[in-house]
């Protein structure tokens, strides 16, 4: 009968279950056991990954609570102490042979289960993040592999999550209480969700989840703006939030992977789009990814033959509207046709290759300024961008003054454009960038400037020759008394206080000028002066510098 029983425990896999107490219940009246108990003591290990002292009842049937109890007690791993613990039943005590054989009963249970403890064990290490004591990535394929194989998936959403900002918080307010912060913000998420719901750490500042479909509206509130408190001070607490990627279930998807991979593919696109906190996997991003897959593919060659065309858009003086400068703007040139830039240039950027592209137009404007100054014209300066990406290369500077060097430019003419960023590693790398090209004698420029959460540090840390106010701010009001436009003008005056030259984007209308000419802001840019021009037309517009038709008071 012993035998039987151990042999039918041994086929049981899980720790504790419904098999456990049917088996146990149907051999403890003849042992005369009133109760089993199981209880775990974690060490300092086990209870780092979230684990709690607990006490489990497998078997209880009136038992005698003031006999003493037969144990089988064992250390498991790190410190962890498992004990197994039986009673007799209450007014039947144990003679010897009954309680030499309930011993043995519990023995045999108790080495099948410890093995079964094990091996919970360590699938709890393997699908748990050591540092946060949070379910990871290992966890998360797990469970949407279970809801997959269910059938269920249909009724969830698989969230890919990175949370914004985590260098600049753990700048502010300490790499401890970054830590904490981040912990409690998944806690937050934890407790919206339930099972089979779940949130996962992916690792550094990315994670994941598996959220009801009707319950993905409330997630996201909570993923655009949460306050969690640190620190020992009542007002301490820090804004969280994190830009994601959300892939509906589907029984179309046939692996996990695939549904994963969609879920990150949405969230580094998001990251990339101004203004999108997260973006839904659907058919517009289906399409999105396939003129991704054919734009990383032409690339190379459309490098090597030059389809990509320098086009300037002048810079403006108000003053007397004569052109004093120009950004060069990029066009493709595919077949005959123009292809916009917003359908190449982000997929650039998340491939890296805009690195590329951004030294193969450095290269093209010093040579068509060598081509200016070699037929006797009179150059201006002209402003060229270099995405963030470029900020992990740190032969950067050295690269861009080769580059100009080569063609014999001189230094003043090339403004180097960089986006503002809201890293502080990234923001450390930018200044030493800016320090390194100013005393090169380049200047640079930080563009999009105020649409960042690190515009006033950035003015004060990084040396910058010139800022380009956002047209945000132009497109709201032309009302110098609007919110923007007070904001507007002191950015402007504080900039000219610090010794940076302000220029406006996106100037469009004749009340514009006239709201910048009372501002202070005496450079333009923008479609009331001129669209982006080709190189031939943007030469004929040097000759003639002077938009004469132009409001000028």
């Amino acid at each position: 009968m012993l035998q039987d029983f151990l042999l039918k425990e041994e086929k049981v896999q899980a720790f504790m279950c419904e098999k456990d107490t049917e088996y146990i219940g149907q051999i403890a009246p003849l042992m005369k056991i009133g109760a089993l108990e199981f209880e775990e003591r974690p060490g300092d290990a086990a209870r780092n990954n979230g684990r709690r002292p607990r006490v489990l009842s497998f078997f209880r049937d009136d038992p005698d609570m003031e006999a003493r109890p037969e144990e089988w007690e064992r250390e498991t791993f790190g410190g962890t102490y498992i004990c197994f613990r039986i009673r007799p039943q209450k007014g039947n005590p144990w003679e010897t042979v009954d309680r030499d054989l309930a011993l043995k009963c519990v023995t045999g249970f108790a080495l099948i289960k410890k093995s079964v403890y094990l091996l919970d064990g360590f699938r709890f290490s393997v699908t748990h993040d050591a540092a946060f004591g949070s379910k990871n990535l290992t966890f998360g394929i797990f469970r949407i592999n279970e809801l997959m194989q269910r059938g269920q998936i249909g009724e969830f959403s698989v969230f890919f999550m990175n949370v914004n900002g985590t260098g600049e918080m753990n700048a502010q307010i300490g790499r401890e209480n970054g830590t904490h912060v981040m912990r409690e913000f998944v806690k937050r998420l934890e407790d919206v969700l339930e099972e089979p719901e779940a949130v996962w750490r992916i690792g550094g500042d990315n994670l994941g989840a598996v959220v009801r479909n009707e319950k993905t509206d409330r997630f996201l509130e909570m993923l655009q703006g949460t306050y969690i408190p640190y620190g020992s001070g009542e007002e301490e607490s820090y804004r969280i939030c994190a830009t994601a990627g959300i892939c509906p279930g589907s029984n179309e998807f046939h692996k996990t992977e695939q549904i994963v991979d969609a879920a990150q593919t949405c969230m580094n696109m998001a990251r990339f789009m101004k203004h999108a906190p997260y973006l839904v996997y659907d058919q517009q991003i289906i399409r999105m990814l396939e003129n991704a897959r054919h734009v990383e593919l032409a690339f190379p060659e459309a490098l090597a033959r030059e389809e990509f065309q320098v086009y300037y858009q002048p810079k403006v003086s108000l003053l007397n509207n004569e052109v004093i400068g120009a950004e060069a703007l990029c066009r493709w040139i595919r077949d005959g046709k123009v292809v916009p830039p917003d359908q190449f240039i982000p997929v650039l950027e998340r491939s890296k290759l805009i690195c590329d592209l951004d030294f193969y137009m450095l290269e093209h404007v010093c040579r068509d300024i060598r081509g200016w100054i070699d037929m006797g014209g009179k150059p201006v300066e002209i402003s060229t961008n270099f995405s963030r990406m470029h900020l992990n290369n740190p032969n950067l500077s050295r690269q861009i003054v080769e580059i100009i060097n080569r063609y014999d430019i001189p230094h003043e003419l090339i403004i180097v454009e960089l986006t503002e960023t809201t890293s502080s590693v990234h923001m450390k790398r930018m200044g030493e960038l800016v320090s390194k090209l100013k005393d090169e004698g380049i200047r640079t420029s930080v563009d999009d400037f105020g649409v960042g959460y690190s515009s006033m540090s950035m003015l004060r840390d990084i040396p910058f020759s010139e800022i380009k106010i956002d047209r945000s701010f132009l497109t709201y009001t032309t009302d110098t008394r609007d919110r923007s436009a007070v904001m507007m003008k002191h950015v402007i005056s504080m900039a000219s206080e610090l010794g940076m030259r302000c220029i406006a984007e996106g100037v469009e209308t004749p009340d514009q000028i006239r709201m910048l000419k009372e501002m202070d802001c005496l450079r333009a840019q923008g479609f009331y002066f001129d669209k982006p021009l080709p190189k031939e037309a943007f030469m004929k517009r040097l000759r003639m510098r002077v938009y004469s038709e132009k409001l000028v008071n």
